[in-house]
């Protein structure tokens, strides 16, 4: 059984934070005593610390720890550590640490880590370590102690603040009972276990449902997988048929298409004749014009083209020659331009230069400025010439440097005597103020132990004139004793007298009778409820036949007419299941019969619609194709209504340019003939006539006009232009079988296909007004069947039903078989009017019974009252006899006292008059001080000021100095010499460049010149080649006109004109019969395809059916368990809930009879009152007075005295019900707000439970108080050996000591 053993306090409210305070707690009680803030109740609050980790009310932010202010500490630690006994045993210790740290803002508190041990591992040096979590352990120890937190926060361990918490608010008083009772763990468990049994029911009914539709899902799949496999069969045959056909097709397109390339072979070879006939044509004429114009050289053809080839490479050689003057050229510009360059640095360089050499200039003649100001000021001669020579600036500077060394010197010395005079100042005024210092000090210490000597003056004279009344005092209280005496004695015989013990055992054995006959009559009692119970259970069976049976009636009355509909009999509850079932099966034949037909229509629908698109997809791409076409020849021939007239117009406009070409070649020439000879012979070589002047000038102007007219540039523009015509006229030429297919489509594809659509559209309405009315055959039937479903639904309700009526049938005829065999003599009500009497007498007996115990425990309380009263003044007597003992002490402690104050007065007044003396020496040395001061601060400010302009005098000379000697050392005036000299060398190699640049451009001009007179004879060399190339060119063209076959073409012709119809028409046959088959197996593989994916929606159907199935019967064995752990629990609870109410208000009204002295209140009870019904219950409790068998609310009714007693008991009984495990009990001042008789009366009961339980091994009060009279009345009863009393050391830390009683 758990048990306190030892509990040490260090740094927790008044307990001191450097040392430990223990206290050990004995068995079977343990009294704890001290003066109001002492620290008891800080014993509690560690205990229940330690216990449950809760700190007490009201204490954030580190009240509960010691203040680090007072503690003068910036960190106080605390440390709570508990030696207990474990309900198994074992010995375990807690231990729990705090600290307070002081902050800016205020303290701030942490919990550290505690530790929670085998208090054995102490002793044999194994870790035993449990935990070292807070939150562990604060799991840990309740289970530990026995008991759960919440009797340990409001029973075991209940904080003083909160001792009244049986007499709170409704709210706070269900809250801690429910957390005592521990109902809430249980009650949220039966609501668990209900709300998972009724969410388990509400699924159950959704898998039920969803049960019957996976078993319509599995047979609607398996009539899916039925068509799916007779659609695969039929989708096999269609695409064998559907590949012959294709293959058929292919073959005869590939026949067409050799045939079509046939004919297409004799066309090119009519247009391959016209167009080299048109060539010869064009090339002889052109021949022609080129013989007149051209100068005709004897080399064979491999001379002239090596001429030619020669002759460009002769026209590279002078070109390399140019470009390499060209480069020299360049290169030579470079060079010049980077002279030029250079040149303008240098230029720059020597600018910079003599502007250096100016500034220094300025510089030395600044220095001999500054030399001679500077020799005025301080009286150095000899240094107003100019120019000063070297030596002589050396001089003047090292003169100048000696007289800055001696005035910084002076100054040094200057302030190394005003701080050796303040050292001597000091020292001596600290010397007058230490002895100053030493009599002020002697000063206040005898004024302070004047005030302390006044004041304890004081204390003692209003103590002795308090005591002066204490004889006669003592006289009444001696004669007060002797009557308290005399009444004691009187009501100890009249307790005798009464004989309160037999007449209570009487009592008892009349109470035990009675109750024994009530039990019979009880028993007897319950055997008439049973069969009340049969007969009500028989009226409940009967009532739901009637129910049920009208509800059968309801259900058929409801769906007569729909029944009538589609079952086609009228329905009787027997056999309407079976009836709706046959329709059912039915249904399902003529459902499967409409599909077949919907899906035949639909198929019927399908191929037709393929056919079209089939059909508008060939016709779309051959309009396509047309509108192609169309395009690419507007695109290609413009403003010409065929491809021959635009071929026509182009060979044309190719002739004409061939014309203009041949003009072109070698009329400049001849023009530029003619001019030279007209200039040099002064006639026209034309007509042979001489000209003059003036005509020679038209003469000129004519022919250079026509020079310019026949130029080489508008030769090439001519060449250019044919070569584009002759590629125009290619293009055309090849747009010819382009033509020939857009007339093609026009004429003959495009009509066809357009008729065999017209009349493929002609079927579709036919078609789809079968399949829409298949469709509605299809809808209509399955409306009925859900109908049917719907039906069937209420038969299984009906059938149900019939079921139940026929069991509770059979219940019913069992139940008055049960009642025909039972009987007895008498009622309920003649039994219930007997057991009330025998009750009526009962409470009768108890009534005289606790009146009995009322009056002997009444008497009783009167002698312990007298009792108590009396040692009371015998105590009070001893006291006085005390302060009569010490009032003769405090009169001769006042006699003292003001001697001593005598003495120090006079003492007081010579030591003022020392003061002053000491202070006069010491004021006219700080006025000494002052004046040296001020005249030391002005001779040190003279001599910082002189020095300080004579300091930037040299940091100025040094300066210029500096600079100077910079220039000299980069040797300016050198530099300054040679840029000179560079800028005149660059400026000579300047003039020698462009010489050779003026040089070199003449060269490359008498180069080009040479080049441009040798395009006159390349132009003929080429000229005579082109004339050869014509006339190989035409024989060319006669032998190709020779070797074309003109008759085979005009075969080929005739052939291609009379098969190529036919032969179109069985291709168009074949692709409409392939098309037709291909969208009838596109149509089946979308059939096929929508079969499947509505097939995946029921993938693993049969799985999914037989999972359900079984889940459906494991939930409904599992609800059924459910059901009853459900009404086991409730019971369970019910039956602890009443039984620990029944055991705490026996308690409770024991022990009040035995501690309440008034005659107000009879007894005390908890109510709990249930509220909710069996599916939700809650209990609401109060605590009610009983007077007179008249129960009331005790809370707002009673007094303060009575509250607290009634609390104590409350805990008590608690403790007795819910503490089996750990015996442990704290009361905090439990005679607060009692009066005298209640307190005495309190300290018996508590004596009483004491003897009664002082050999439970697991039973410890602990008490708390400040009442000495309280704590006489233990230590009388002889239950007590030692106490503690708790008070505070001169630190104001409070101390824990043993005492001993008596």
């Amino acid at each position: 059984m758990a048990s306190l053993n030892k509990l040490a306090i260090r740094g927790i409210r008044s307990f001191d934070d450097k040392n430990i305070s223990v206290i050990e707690f004995f068995n079977p009680v343990t009294v704890i005593v001290g003066h109001n803030g002492s620290g008891k109740t800080t014993i509690i609050e560690c205990l229940k610390y330690a216990t449950t980790g809760d700190q007490p009310p009201n204490t954030r932010g580190g009240a509960f720890v010691h203040d680090p202010n007072i503690a003068n500490e910036k960190e106080v630690k605390a440390q709570v550590k508990l030696r207990f006994h474990a309900a198994n045993g074992n010995r375990m210790l807690a231990v729990r640490n705090l600290s307070v740290t002081k902050k800016k803002n205020g303290l701030t508190m942490k919990t550290l880590e505690g530790i929670l041990s085998t208090a054995d591992a102490e002793k044999t040096g194994k870790r035993g370590t449990i935990s070292t979590k807070c939150a562990e352990m604060d799991m840990e120890m309740p289970h530990l102690l026995g008991v759960s937190k919440s009797v340990l926060e409001n029973v075991i361990f209940c904080h003083q603040e909160d001792s009244y918490w049986p007499l709170a608010e409704a709210s706070v008083l269900k809250k801690k009972f429910d957390d005592i009772f521990e109902a809430t763990r249980y009650t949220k468990a039966l609501d668990s276990i209900k709300s998972l049994r009724k969410e388990r029911v509400a699924d159950q009914k959704a898998e039920k449902e969803r049960l019957e539709s996976l078993s319509k899902e599995k047979a609607h799949a398996d009539k899916l997988l039925k068509r799916i496999t007779e659609m695969n069969s039929s989708i096999t045959a269609k695409q064998a048929e559907y590949e012959e056909t294709k293959k058929e097709y292919d073959n005869v397109c590939v026949a067409n298409r050799k045939f079509n390339d046939q004919a297409t072979h004799f066309r090119e070879i009519y247009m391959m004749q016209e167009q080299l006939t048109n060539r010869r044509k064009h090339l002889l004429e052109e021949q022609e014009e080129m013989k007149g114009e051209l100068k005709e050289v004897q080399d064979t053809d491999e001379e002239l083209s090596s001429r030619l080839k020669n002759f460009d490479s002769h026209i590279a050689a002078y070109s390399q020659k140019l470009r390499q003057k060209q480069s020299e050229f360049r290169e030579e510009e470079e060079t010049v331009q980077d002279l030029r360059s250079k040149h303008i640095e240098l230029l720059s360089d020597q600018a910079r230069l003599k502007s250096e050499e100016k500034r220094h200039q300025d510089t030395v003649k600044e220095r001999e400025a500054l030399i001679r100001s500077i020799g005025v000021k301080y009286g150095f001669k000899g240094y107003e010439h100019t120019p000063l020579r070297p030596a002589e600036v050396a001089e003047f500077y090292n003169r100048l440097t000696d007289l800055q060394k001696k005035q910084n010197q002076d100054t040094k010395t200057l302030q190394e005597e005003g701080s050796s005079k303040n050292d001597d100042f000091q020292r001596k005024l600290h010397d007058l103020q230490v002895e100053y210092s030493r009599i002020r000090m002697q000063k206040e210490s005898i004024r302070s132990q004047v005030v302390d000597l006044q004041a304890s003056l004081t204390e003692n004279e209003t103590k002795f004139d308090a005591a002066q009344g204490l004889t006669n005092t003592l006289h009444h209280l001696a004669a007060d004793m002797e009557d308290k005496k005399n009444r004691l004695k009187k009501f100890q015989d009249d307790f005798i007298a009464s004989d309160y013990t037999s007449k209570l055992e009487d009592k008892a054995k009349q109470s035990r009778a009675l109750q024994d006959h009530k039990d019979t009559l009880n028993g007897e009692f319950r055997s008439l409820n049973l069969q009340a119970n049969s007969r009500a259970r028989l009226d409940l069976k009967r009532s739901e036949i009637s129910t049920k049976s009208q509800e059968v009636k309801n259900i058929l009355r409801m769906n007569n007419a729909r029944l009538r509909a589609l079952v086609g009999v009228d329905p009787k509850p027997e056999t309407i299941e079976r009836d709706v079932e046959q329709a059912i099966a039915q249904k399902d034949r003529e459902c499967k019969e409409a599909e077949e037909k919907h899906s035949s229509a639909n198929r019927h629908l399908q191929t037709i619609e393929t056919t079209v698109s089939n059909i508008q997809n060939q016709l779309r791409i051959k309009q396509d194709e047309l509108k192609a076409v169309e395009k690419k020849l507007k695109a290609e021939v413009q403003n010409h209504d065929s491809v021959a007239d635009a071929v026509k117009d182009a060979l044309s406009e190719v002739e004409d340019r061939r014309d203009e070409a041949s003009v072109f070649t070698g009329s400049s020439k001849v023009y530029e003939s003619l001019l030279k000879q007209g200039k040099t012979k002064k006639l026209c070589t034309v007509c042979n006539r001489h000209l003059s002047d003036r005509e020679m000038q038209v003469f000129e102007k004519f022919l250079n006009d026509q020079i310019q007219k026949f130029s080489k540039a508008k030769a090439e523009d001519v060449t250019v232009d044919l070569a584009e015509w002759e590629a125009e006229l290619a293009r055309l030429q090849a747009l010819l079988p382009v033509e020939s297919a857009r007339e093609r489509l026009k004429q003959n594809e495009i009509p066809a296909l357009e008729r065999e659509k017209k009349e493929q559209e002609a079927l579709v309405p036919e078609a789809g007004a079968a399949a829409e009315k298949a469709a509605e055959e299809l809808s209509r039937i399955r409306r009925q069947q859900t109908e049917l479903s719907t039906l069937k639904q209420h038969a299984m309700n009906v059938t149900k039903t019939q079921k139940e009526i026929q069991g509770l049938e059979n219940d019913i005829t069992a139940l008055e078989a049960e009642l025909i065999a039972t009987g007895s003599a008498r009622t309920v009500d003649d039994v219930q009017q007997e057991i009330d009497k025998l009750s009526g007498e009962i409470h009768a007996l108890d009534r005289e019974k606790n009146n009995l115990t009322v009056e002997r425990d009444r008497s009783l309380a009167s002698q312990r009252v007298i009792e108590s009263e009396l040692h009371r003044q015998q105590l009070q007597e001893s006291d006085l006899r005390n302060q009569v003992k010490e009032r003769d002490a405090i009169e001769t402690r006042i006699a003292s006292i003001r001697t001593q104050l005598v003495d120090l007065n006079s003492r007081d007044k010579e030591l003022h008059g020392q003061l002053a003396t000491a202070d006069a020496p010491i004021q006219s040395l700080k006025q000494e001080q002052q004046l040296f001061q001020s005249d030391l601060s002005m001779r040190t400010s003279e001599a910082q000021s002189s020095s300080q302009e004579l300091n930037r005098s040299v940091d100025r000379m040094d300066q210029i100095n500096k600079t100077i000697l910079d220039y000299e050392r980069q040797r300016i005036a050198r530099k300054l010499r040679d840029c000179t000299q560079e800028v005149e060398d660059a400026e000579a190699q300047i003039s020698a460049g462009q010489k050779t640049i003026d040089k070199l451009r003449e060269e490359a001009r008498a180069i080009e010149k040479e080049i441009n007179i040798s395009d006159a004879v390349q132009a003929n060399l080429r000229e005579n080649a082109r004339f050869r190339k014509v006339k190989k060119e035409i024989a060319e063209i006669d032998q190709n006109i020779a070797g074309l076959d003109l008759e085979e073409a005009g075969r080929a012709k005739r052939q291609f004109e009379a098969k190529w119809a036919d032969a179109q028409e069985h291709e168009t046959k074949l692709l409409n019969a392939y098309s037709a088959l291909g969208g009838e197996i596109t149509s089946m593989e979308k059939q096929m395809a929508t079969l499947k994916d509505d097939q995946t929606e029921y993938k693993g159907i049969t799985k999914r059916y037989t999972d359900q199935l079984v889940k459906v019967k494991m939930a409904d064995m599992a609800n059924a368990d459910l059901e009853k752990y459900a009404k086991a629990l409730d019971n369970a609870i019910m039956k602890y809930h009443s039984l620990k109410m029944e055991e705490v208000n026996d308690t409770m009204r024991h022990l009040w009879n035995r501690t309440y002295q008034g005659t107000d209140i009879d007894g005390i009870k908890i109510r709990s009152d249930n509220e909710g019904g069996a599916s939700k219950r809650t209990y609401n409790y109060r605590v009610v007075m009983t007077k007179d068998q008249v129960e009331m609310d005790m809370r707002g009714r009673c007094s303060a005295g009575q509250k607290m007693l009634a609390s104590i008991i409350i805990r008590l009984a608690l403790s007795d019900s819910f503490g089996q495990n750990c015996g442990i009990l704290a009361l905090d001042e439990p005679t607060n707000a009692l009066d005298t008789e209640n307190v005495d009366a309190l300290a018996a009961s508590l004596v009483d439970i004491i003897n009664e339980r002082k050999n439970h091994a697991n039973f410890q009060l602990i008490v708390i108080t400040h009442d000495e009279n309280f704590l006489r009345k233990l230590g009388q009863s002889d239950v007590v050996e030692y106490y503690w009393r708790v008070s505070r050391d001169l630190r104001q830390k409070s101390v824990i000591e043993r005492e001993r009683f008596g």
